[in-house]
């Protein structure tokens, strides 16, 4: 059955996303680590160079093929689209930070949702384990979605890395060398 999507904030948070193009990487980030998100924000990337992520990478790779029915679409870089279902995938190497992981699959569903007038699901395929965790977009789920939004917009105006305390991530984050808790 379908279900209409009504989001009162829906068109400023299409409005705000558009405008600082935000993707879904963004609000991983800014619910992981603040200067992560500030670093991702003003194009500062070392991913390429940390053994972890490219273990990822090749898990990702050979573990399912990037579904590319929504290139060109407003910043959406999910894994893979039921586009019948409404249901958007995201693929994880681990279970990790799931909190954060989960908004950046709520941010490719409220995208499609705010899009397409009908509400979607997003799933999070945690590839070690096989299991799936469901984020659906409700009242809370939307309000952190505005938070991190708020929050990103903010960051964006900050011209200098901010100061935040070591957190237990920082031992395995992609940015540790550059960050300063490595």
């Amino acid at each position: 059955m379908t279900k209409p999507f009504h989001w009162t904030l829906s068109a400023p948070f299409y409005e705000r996303v558009h405008q600082i193009n935000l993707h879904g990487q963004h609000f991983q980030d800014v619910n992981l680590c603040t200067r992560r998100a500030w670093m991702h924000l003003h194009h500062i990337r070392f991913a390429q160079w940390h053994p972890l992520i490219a273990i990822g990478a090749a898990k990702h790779e050979t573990s399912y093929a990037r579904d590319h029915s929504t290139e060109g679409l407003f910043g959406l870089a999910p894994d893979r689209v039921d586009w019948k279902n409404r249901i958007v995938y995201e693929n994880k190497g681990t279970g990790g930070a799931a909190e954060a992981v989960s908004m950046q699959t709520a941010f490719y569903a409220v995208m499609l949702s705010i899009a397409s007038g009908q509400t979607w699901t997003g799933i999070t395929h945690v590839l070690s384990s096989k299991k799936r965790r469901e984020v659906i977009l409700d009242e809370d789920c939307l309000k952190k979605l505005w938070n991190s939004s708020e929050k990103l917009e903010e960051l964006t105006h900050q011209g200098r890395v901010p100061q935040v305390p070591p957190i237990p991530l920082c031992e395995s984050c992609s940015l540790a060398m550059f960050c300063g808790y490595d």
